[in-house]
């Protein structure tokens, strides 16, 4: 299996997702799989306050250094919500990918 370059390291990685959102351990796996040495810091939605950031993102999300790893803009004003995949999660070859670019 192809692997991350070591560089992605020093990204500050933040996986978001809640319990009872069907997507959120697979992609979590995915994410571990493309590159173990990553430093994830799993945020449940559930737990943030009205008005953070974050919940302007669905989950399950992707953040590397406060931005989303495909690129997708958060929503003003968000709330808890499963996000929509329109192509399906991302597989780990493409999370590979989206880590190197």
């Amino acid at each position: 299996m192809l692997m991350a370059t070591s560089c992605t390291s020093s990204k500050h990685v933040e996986f978001l997702g809640f319990e009872g959102c069907p997507n959120t351990p697979e992609l979590r796996k995915r994410l571990v799989e493309a590159d173990s040495s990553l430093g994830i810091v799993d945020v449940d939605l559930m737990t943030l306050q009205k008005g953070d950031p974050r919940l302007g993102w669905g989950a399950p999300t992707i953040l590397i250094n406060g931005k989303d790893l495909f690129g997708i803009a958060a929503c003003t004003n968000g709330n808890v919500s499963c996000r929509n995949w329109e192509d399906g999660l991302p597989t780990t070859d493409q999370i590979i990918q989206a880590l190197e670019d």
